[in-house]
């Protein structure tokens, strides 16, 4: 673990300084912590590949040594899906009323359908079990717009 005092000196903030509302971190520094973030979480190796048939052919070819390396390098930011990430289909439809009547009148094909295309990127929750998560993410987020989306 990166002990805080190393961390918070190297991004020039004081972690006990609530006045300083946001915080500029270079690229490099956000991208090893996201990937190490990413690490932790569960990944299911053979359905990101089976859901990624380019990426099995990527790490077969040896331009990456499994599935979860090109996610971590490259899959997380293509929004690659596949990776175990949970998604219950009648769970979706109950919190998303407008997207049930969508799917009834053949407007889509299913939830996850509309969750692939948009969902995801209205930060739509996908199941139950990630529900807390994207929960605090949302208050987070809410709390601390960034600046592309309060102006």
């Amino acid at each position: 673990m990166i002990p805080a005092t190393i961390l918070s000196e190297a991004l020039g903030f004081n972690p006990f300084d609530a006045s300083q509302p946001t915080l500029a971190v270079p690229q490099a520094v956000f991208s090893f912590l996201l990937q190490s973030y990413l690490a932790q979480l569960p990944f299911d190796e053979a359905a990101y590949l089976t859901a990624n048939p380019d990426v099995a052919q990527a790490v077969q070819d040896g331009e990456f040594d499994s599935g979860l390396s090109h996610f971590l390098q490259i899959g997380y930011q293509e929004e690659r899906g596949g990776f175990g990430s949970d998604f219950q289909e009648d769970w979706y439809l109950q919190q998303n009323t407008d997207v049930a009547v969508a799917v009834r009148l053949g407007d889509w094909p299913s939830g996850q359908a509309h969750y692939q295309a948009h969902g995801k990127q209205e930060g739509r929750c996908p199941s139950p079990t990630v529900r807390a998560v994207y929960e605090q993410w949302q208050a987070l987020l809410n709390q601390h717009p960034s600046p592309k989306t309060s102006k």
